[in-house]
Parts: structure tokens; sequence; C-alpha cells
């Protein structure tokens, strides 16, 4: 008998994966700001998982899910200014 797996359960598993490739690439010999950067990515895609199915704000009326989500790429992007700071010197 297939089951489906709830979207909750789903979740989990994304930020369990998403969660071991943070640490895996936190530990590899990547280039600083690429690396840098697909870390923030991969946060940012987490912290959306996190607002959209453990905060309930998927069916969410009014702005408060934009806000939110708004407020998760101006962290995430914040979060590069200094690697591409380093950059560009």
């Amino acid at each position: 008998m297939i089951r489906l797996i709830h979207r909750r359960d789903r979740a989990v598993l994304l930020l369990l994966v998403f969660t071991g490739v943070t640490v895996a690439l936190s530990r590899s010999p990547a280039a600083a700001f690429a690396g840098g950067a697909l870390l923030i990515g991969v946060a940012a895609f987490k912290a959306r998982l996190l607002v959209l199915d453990y905060f309930g704000f998927r069916n969410a009326a009014g702005p408060w899910r934009a806000i939110l989500l708004m407020w998760i790429g101006f962290v995430a992007l914040a979060a590069l200014i200094p690697g591409l700071a380093q950059l560009l010197r």
C-alpha cells in the first residue's frame, strides 16, 4: 500500500537533508564566496520552509506571509554583502 507523505513530514525530511548539506559544505575546501552564497541560499530555503509549514503561513491571508518572506530575503542578501565586498577588493 502506497501512502503519500504529509507536507509537514516532507518538510522535516527536506530540513534534515539541507542541514546535512550545510554541514558538509561548511567542512569542504570550497571557494569562500561561492560556498558562502550556497550556504546562505540553503539557509534561506530552510527558513522559508519553516515560515510556510511550521509557522502556518502557507495559506495565510493578508500581507504577513509576504512580509516574512521578504525579511528572509533581506537577511540573506545582507549576509552576502561582506563576502561580496571582500571579493571586489
